[in-house]
């Protein structure tokens, strides 16, 4: 990935179609999930071609509504990203954000995820984007989808004022087709960006809390940590109340109440836990985020060197079983070899599009 190659980001929620729309111009074979849960598990820059065999980059993101993920932990993957891009002077050609028609009230999930792209991109980033409805192959009804679609353009809370700063809309409705004309509207746009969070992490020196994006996540982090000290003061007291009643009654009741509480208790102190990590990761800066995917890479590359000497290793049992004509042993020591051949294949692939700017 260099400066001046064509590079679009796509953005929406889980199961918008973001891994389904890159898979259109892939060089090779994605992954593509078909419910909520999430598909793509980190940033991702594919490796696509456009029209003659024409090189570009699409780079797929899971949404802000992982289920498995904060949004903290989210975010600081996808800053990491576009920061390194930033350093090396890379530009967006264009951000592609896409929404699902078929869903009949727009939830807090994808509000959320709407509200994030917003201050990622900034006001100036608004005019390289295009809003894009998806999935309306999946039973809609026209006039209810048009219906949808109108609401999305018309309401301020919506697409409206992102409209008025330059954003276009467009269907995704004809699967290549209609992403090839997306492609190419943006590429042909020529308006390169960069996005606000990169300026002010790289440029300003900001720590991840305090971009305009960051500030709001800190915010919510900064009440669930409250709200969850102050539920562990309250469980405290309770505990203490229990075993003074289980001392005093000794009775199986009061027993349970106490174990009841120490469960919760115990459930509070693992998300106060997770909670912690995100203020620290919303803590860093452009230098440690950098730092910090660097050790990944690091991990990465020590955990593929260990599956190369573990497949080697399999290869010559697989050898000794042949000799000593042991066929149960080469069917199951080969078994062992496919797996971790597969494995070593996945980190690779995750391994080159994780880092091509890093």
């Amino acid at each position: 990935l260099r400066p001046n190659d064509i590079v679009i980001a796509i953005l929406g929620v889980t199961g918008a179609g973001k891994t389904t729309f890159v898979s259109h111009f892939s060089t090779f074979e994605l992954e593509i999930g078909h419910g909520l849960e999430p598909c793509t598990e980190r940033v991702q820059a594919i490796p696509c071609e456009f029209e003659d065999g024409q090189r570009m980059w699409l780079v797929d993101t899971p949404g802000f509504d992982d289920t498995y993920r904060s949004d903290a932990e989210l975010l600081e993957e996808l800053a990491t990203w576009l920061n390194s891009a930033y350093r090396r002077q890379i530009q967006l050609t264009g951000i592609v954000y896409l929404h699902r028609i078929k869903d009949i009230r727009i939830g807090g999930a994808a509000i959320k995820n709407l509200r994030m792209f917003n201050q990622l991109c900034g006001e100036h980033g608004l005019g390289s984007v295009v809003l894009a409805t998806t999935m309306w192959d999946s039973g809609v009804d026209e006039q209810a989808g048009l219906k949808r679609e109108q609401e999305l353009t018309s309401s301020s809370d919506f697409w409206k004022l992102m409209i008025e700063q330059g954003s276009k809309v467009f269907r995704q409705d004809e699967g290549r087709t209609s992403a090839y004309r997306i492609v190419k509207y943006l590429i042909n746009k020529n308006r390169p960006v960069y996005l606000d969070i990169s300026r002010e992490m790289v440029d300003e020196k900001k720590q991840l809390r305090d971009t305009k994006v960051g500030s709001e996540i800190a915010t919510k982090v900064d009440k669930m940590k409250q709200h969850y000290e102050a539920e562990l003061d309250r469980l405290r007291k309770e505990l203490r109340k229990e075993v003074q009643n289980a001392v005093e009654q000794k009775n199986a009741e009061a027993k349970r109440q106490y174990e009841l509480a120490q469960a919760e208790m115990r459930g509070i102190e693992k998300e106060l836990a997770k909670n912690r990590e995100d203020c620290l990761r919303l803590a860093a800066d452009n230098e440690q985020l950098r730092q910090s995917a660097q050790a990944k890479d690091e991990k990465d590359l020590e955990e593929m060197r260990l599956l190369k000497s573990l497949i080697q290793e399999q290869r010559m049992q697989i050898d000794d079983a042949k000799r000593q004509n042991d066929k149960t042993r080469e069917y199951d020591m080969e078994k062992k070899r496919k797996q971790s051949e597969q494995r070593l294949r996945q980190k690779e692939a995750m391994s080159a599009k994780n880092c091509i700017v890093m």
